[in-house]
């Protein structure tokens, strides 16, 4: 009976024992600084004491806050779109449309075009003219507000429309055009960060009436360009753009200031503008895939 008890203690210290092996410690972190507000010139010295495994650092500035750690989408910055045009030949009106979805399911073809909703939003630029059989200029149109168009969660696209009526001659036929400039982006209050180009937009051809008549993109003179090879016949001919997100972004990350096999010291950083900061540090622990952490949050002022 009582090598039994006996027995039976051991298991439960080792089963005790193992328990508090698979679990870490809280982290004992803590940090301070001797003052809450700096001169931009000046160093920030976070005095760390207590002991974590790991400890991360958001600055608070812009990409390196706490809050956008999981962020993948932002809806900061206005979708802006500016382009130039130029027509050429032909005489017929009204060819060249713009359009966008945010259905289209990446089948470029005449049933996947068919299959999405486009909404035309060529009135909101303005294109290049020319008389009937003249040749037009290059023709840039004032960067235009699209911020109205991407709806969260789902990527857009862009399509060129070219569609041309069955005509007797090339003089009375459909126009030459070519997109020069398509400039697509992200404009946040401090920076303007590019979607895409005419060249990186991923344009791909589709025809949809009249299959001697395609989009292509010029490599010399960089452009998406339509010139009809046929005008007798009725055609229609789309440039659908790759899946875009426009509102996505990469989730702000921390800088390491500890690894697990560093002595816990204190850490300095600058600041490179004046502004009102949350600064905050992430102290880990870990054991057999167990984690635990503290947080720990200052607001430092720099002038």
């Amino acid at each position: 009976m009582n090598k039994l008890k006996y027995t039976l203690g051991v298991l439960l210290i080792l089963a005790v024992y193992a328990c508090k092996k698979d679990t870490p410690d809280e982290p004992t972190f803590s940090v301070s600084t001797a003052k809450a507000e700096y001169n931009v010139a000046d160093s920030v010295e976070f005095q760390m004491n207590g002991y974590a495994d790991v400890i991360g650092f958001y600055s608070g500035e812009a990409g390196k806050e706490y809050r956008y750690r999981n962020r993948l989408e932002s809806n900061e910055g206005k979708l802006h779109l500016n382009i130039s045009t130029r027509v050429l030949y032909g005489a017929q009106t009204n060819n060249l449309s713009l359009l966008y979805s945010t259905d289209f399911d990446n089948m470029y073809t005449a049933e996947g075009i068919a299959a999405a909703t486009w909404t035309d939003i060529t009135n909101r630029f303005t294109y290049s003219t020319a008389a009937a059989g003249g040749l037009g200029v290059i023709t840039p149109s004032a960067d235009v507000d699209l911020s109205d168009l991407p709806v969260s969660g789902k990527p857009i696209y862009f399509a060129w429309r070219w569609v041309g009526q069955a005509s007797s001659s090339a003089a009375t036929g459909g126009r030459t055009w070519r997109i020069h400039a398509f400039n697509l982006t992200n404009k946040t209050a401090t920076a303007a960060i590019p979607v895409a180009t005419v060249t990186s937009a991923g344009w791909l051809a589709i025809d949809v009436k009249n299959p001697v008549n395609k989009w292509t993109i010029q490599a010399a003179d960089p452009s998406l360009y339509f010139a009809p090879a046929s005008t007798t016949l009725e055609s229609e001919d789309w440039a659908v753009s790759k899946v875009l997100f426009p509102n996505k972004v990469s989730p702000d990350v921390s800088i390491n200031v500890k690894a697990y096999t560093d002595k816990m010291k204190n850490y300095k950083y600058k600041f490179s503008q004046p502004g009102t900061y949350t600064v905050t540090f992430i102290a880990k622990n870990g054991l057999n895939g167990n984690v635990k952490e503290t947080i720990k949050e200052l607001t430092i002022t720099v002038k």
